[in-house]
């Protein structure tokens, strides 16, 4: 089927039927302005054939009013008037006879009458009514009456001319005139009135025709041109695209004999437009002159299609082919000499051109100026198009997003490669982190299934260690081997917690339960419980701003935990007998908590190293504990959006927690649920 509607035949046929509705359309359109320009066509008298009745009837009335205007002004001047102006009454006179016209007038001023009627004399006494009513028998009438201040006309549309403050209409005197027309409508004179009637009896019908025609040709333009289109390329029994001959031509001198030869035939045509045709005349000139428009037409716009669809538009262009060449030439040349070399042909070009376009005045060189220079604005745009596209994929690529791909199907030369380098190097990016990523969690895994297998056979040594505790033994050793089990056990217990805690951290495998919570409170509490262990190693807790009430969103459970961790790392490596200091403050919607103590040993890591997986103050690993307990802090810490920051000043140790301070809910709004979040 499709390539039955692509034949050879088909596409004739879409090309003469193409041709046919383009020569109907532009001869409709001359024939309507025509009309328009006659005062002929006109919405209101498409629908009528009656000449009395219509706009271009109207037309006339207001012409023949400004002559009898101007005719009455040079009669009033009598002796007065000039040689041209008696021209111009001569004229007017033998226009107003009664034998050479179907207007009649009665025109009275200052008390004198004047009129074209021979049973009358001008400055005779006449009746107004009488004059009027003898207007009437004529036909179509009109009553001008300042004295009387009447004014009556069955011309439709003629008071405008009168008393309408719009158009170029001249305005008759609003005192002491008397003004009587009377037309015989059936303009058995033969004036000009008569002429507009056989002319308008002659060209109305043609109206309709026109209209019709117009809409009909341009949707049989429309259709037959998206056939057209659909086919171009297409061969009978052939798949791609075909190119004819005419596609080998370059794509710029194409475009530039099109526009020539068409400038051309558009100035033929409207010479021939501003001609005086008869129909006939008008559908020769005008149909001859657009059937070779549309064939230009159809010659340029299906080679322009042919070459879109085969994607040779940029290949066969006469700059790609100039490129290539340079390219060719001076690709073995070094980078300075490309440039400058590129720079003074583009000197030399564009000087001639405007030479010849300027100075000798030459349109085709102008042409190939304008053309020559959109070329080269075309392939710079193009150049800094193609390296934004590949800035934005690197910076995709470093804000992490290793799947980003620059699409290389729209890039060209060195910027394809380059693009497709990079291409390759998100993609090896991509497997070595999901390499990594697939590792980390096989850790993980490996980390709380270890764990949990753990905690059974150790939740039974705990147990049984607080049944001997319970008995009470007072023996030694005895006694103290229990001691040790029970510290030890505890110790495995609270190792195992971490390694579970820090394996769901490290996995994205954490729930939080955010709420409305009091820090203050939570860092009184933690002082109340470790009071003991603090007064064991002679700690003293100063504490500023525990009345602030520091309202974060946060996970309870976890912020205790984060808490609890600091805590005992200050129970466990401060310098024993020194002040630890707490700080609680609220400013710019922030919640801000800070702990200081004084390091009982030296600090030989970074502040960030601290925060790291199984990472102590000290080398040693003699102290007891996890290693884990500020990694677990600084991640559950930014898992609730708050911030955590180690600073380290000689022996003085520094901790900050800083959240975005809660803000409670007004009455009108609805209060905040507590909300549950997974973190990826």
């Amino acid at each position: 089927m499709e390539k039955r509607s692509y034949s050879y035949g088909m596409k004739i046929t879409g090309v003469l039927l193409h041709s046919f509705f383009t020569i109907v359309l532009t001869v409709s359109v001359f024939l309507l302005a025509s009309l328009v320009s006659k005062n002929i066509l006109e919405l209101t008298d498409i629908g009528t054939d009656d000449f009395l009745s219509s706009g271009y009837y109207l037309k006339c009335m207001e012409q023949k009013c400004n002559d009898l205007n101007d005719y009455l002004l040079l009669t009033q001047k009598g002796a007065l008037r000039t040689a041209e102006d008696e021209k111009r009454y001569l004229q007017y006179t033998n226009e107003f006879k009664q034998e050479s016209t179907n207007f009649c007038y009665w025109y009275k001023i200052n008390g004198v009458w004047y009129t074209n009627q021979p049973d009358t004399r001008e400055g005779q006494q006449f009746d107004t009514q009488t004059v009027l009513m003898e207007a009437k028998t004529m036909g179509d009438y009109l009553l001008y009456d300042m004295e009387d201040k009447e004014f009556g006309t069955d011309i439709r549309g003629l008071e405008n001319y009168f008393f309408s403050n719009n158009g170029n209409q001249i305005y008759w005197p609003l005192e002491d005139v008397v003004l009587v027309i009377g037309v015989d409508t059936q303009l058995s004179a033969g004036d000009d009135l008569r002429d507009a009637k056989i002319e308008y009896e002659r060209l109305h019908p043609w109206i309709k025709v026109s209209i019709a025609g117009a809409i009909i040709s341009l949707l049989g333009w429309i259709l037959t041109l998206v056939y057209l289109t659909l086919a171009a390329g297409h061969k009978e029994g052939e798949e791609g695209i075909a190119l004819s001959s005419i596609d080998r031509i370059k794509t710029e001198l194409m475009i530039a004999g099109f526009v020539f030869l068409s400038a051309e035939l558009v100035m033929l045509l409207a010479r021939a437009s501003s001609r005086e045709w008869e129909v006939a005349g008008l559908l020769v000139a005008s149909g001859t002159i657009s059937f070779l428009i549309d064939t230009l037409f159809l010659i340029f716009y299906l080679s322009m299609v042919r070459r879109l669809k085969a994607e040779v538009m940029w290949e066969n262009s006469l700059v790609c082919w100039l490129g290539r060449g340079i390219e060719k030439t001076f690709r073995e040349r070094s980078v300075t000499v490309k440039i400058l070399m590129i720079f003074a042909i583009h000197m030399i070009v564009c000087f001639f051109l405007a030479a010849g376009a300027f100075y000798y005045r030459n349109v085709p060189a102008l042409i190939a100026l304008l053309l020559f220079s959109a070329m080269e604005a075309y392939i710079l745009l193009r150049k800094a198009v193609e390296h934004y596209q590949i800035l934005q994929g690197v910076e995709e690529i470093a804000d992490g997003d290793l799947s980003a791909k620059i699409d290389v199907e729209e890039l060209h030369g060195e910027d394809r490669k380059l693009a497709e380098t990079i291409n390759n190097i998100g993609a090896g990016l991509l497997h070595a982190v999901d390499d990594s990523t697939k590792n980390e969690r096989m850790k993980a895994d490996l980390i709380t299934n270890v764990s949990h297998d753990i905690k059974t056979p150790l939740t039974s040594i705990i147990n049984y260690v607080d049944l001997l505790k319970r008995l009470k033994i007072a023996e030694e050793p005895a006694k103290s081997y229990i001691a040790v089990l029970d510290s030890k056990s505890q110790r495995l217990k609270q190792l195992t917690d971490d390694l579970v805690e820090a394996s769901k951290i490290s996995s994205g495998n954490i729930v939080l339960n955010l709420e409305p919570l009091n820090l203050t409170e939570l860092l009184n509490q933690a002082v109340g419980e470790f009071s003991d262990r603090l007064e064991e190693k002679k700690l003293q807790i100063i504490f500023d701003g525990s009345d602030v009430a520091g309202m974060i969103y946060a996970d309870s459970r976890r912020m205790w935990r984060i808490i609890e961790n600091l805590f005992q790392n200050i129970c466990k490596y401060a310098l024993e007998g020194t002040r630890v200091y707490l700080e609680m403050k609220v400013e710019g919607g922030r919640v801000t908590a800070s702990l200081k103590n004084i390091s009982d040993r030296p600090m030989n890591l970074k502040g960030e190293e601290l925060s790291e997986r199984f990472i102590r103050g000290d080398a040693s690993r003699t102290t007891e504990g996890s290693g884990l307990g500020l990694y677990i802090a600084k991640n559950l810490t930014q898992a609730q959006h708050g911030e955590f920051q180690i600073q380290l000043d000689g022996d003085l140790f520094k901790i900050i927690l800083d959240f975005p301070e809660y803000e409670r809910p007004s009455q009108e709004e609805t209060a905040v649920p507590v909300e549950t979040i997974e973190q990826a």
